[in-house]
């Protein structure tokens, strides 16, 4: 080999050495997006437009308005799929069209404590949640035409479910930026307002939003209605002399009979959880009840 191939044999080596260093990056990038969970909708929701995830599935009714039927089944080996192949029947399958639709699988835990806030217990049951937060459920097995008079006689208003706390989930939040609006929803689901007041022009609001993404903190608001209002918002200022938050930042917890608790100058997650679970022990406070955090 003379000095010109020689060369050229170098360069061409360090050109597929740099083209496989690229792919290799380009790999791990897409690895860790994927593994993150920046792509749910590739991850989560199948092509037949069941969702294996209860948190995806609640945030899809909540943004679309729709009743959500859950189907809890039992995948062992040999389990009845007759649920699930009256699910499929054509005429079945028209119905539930409409719904906002989610698979739960009994093998995992978390789930089984999710459908337990319907009264679930066992596998196979078909749960259908209403646009009130009301349900109706049914467990066993089910032919075509019982699941189909299930369905048709599962009216609201139906149960309330006994919400569980502590359910595994990823912290998210449909934050509403009008109180009026928040009010209307939490009177329509009977859930309580969980409301934050913060000032626009200043750190209070990344501060407080890494408080309350905080998994322990997280679980005890999952079930409220939140709204966020910034200083600058219009009628802040009445806003905050309405709910007692004199110091900012401040989260309030509202009932929609006016009674509400205050937390004032958050500074750890810790005075956060305190403050929730003490809110939840004591439904109801006279309307001027507040408090301010102290570090623990």
């Amino acid at each position: 080999m003379d000095r010109r191939d020689e060369v050229a044999w170098t360069n061409r080596c360090l050109r597929l050495t740099g083209q496989s260093r690229w792919s290799l990056r380009l790999i791990g990038a897409l690895g860790l997006v994927i593994c993150s969970g920046c792509v749910p909708a590739l991850t989560r929701w199948a092509s037949d437009g069941w969702v294996a995830d209860y948190d995806a599935a609640e945030q899809r009714q909540r943004e679309s308005g729709r009743e959500l039927l859950i189907l809890y089944k039992d995948t062992r080996p040999g389990a009845d799929t007759s649920v699930e192949e009256a699910l499929a029947s054509p005429p079945v399958k028209e119905v539930i069209r409409s719904y906002v639709r989610c698979r739960l699988f009994k093998s995992y835990e978390p789930d089984r404590r999710y459908v337990a806030q319907y009264g679930i217990d066992r596998a196979p049951a078909l749960i259908l949640v209403h646009r009130d937060g009301t349900y109706h459920a049914r467990s066993g097995l089910m032919s075509t035409g019982k699941l189909a008079a299930f369905l048709a006689d599962a009216k609201p208003p139906g149960a309330r479910p006994v919400i569980n706390p502590y359910i595994p989930r990823r912290p998210r939040y449909d934050w509403h930026g009008s109180i009026e609006e928040a009010q209307q929803v939490a009177r329509l689901t009977g859930r309580r307002l969980l409301i934050v007041f913060y000032r626009t022009l200043s750190r209070d609001w990344q501060e407080l939003n890494k408080l309350l993404s905080r998994h322990e903190v997280y679980r005890r608001f999952a079930d409220m209605v939140p709204c966020r209002i910034g200083l600058t918002s219009l009628s802040a200022d009445a806003y905050i002399t309405q709910f007692g938050a004199l110091k900012l930042p401040a989260i309030v917890i509202a009932d929609c009979d006016g009674s509400r608790h205050v937390l004032e100058l958050p500074r750890s997650y810790e005075a956060v959880v305190r403050f929730a679970d003490s809110a939840r022990r004591q439904k109801h406070t006279r309307p001027s009840a507040s408090t301010t955090a102290a570090e623990p």
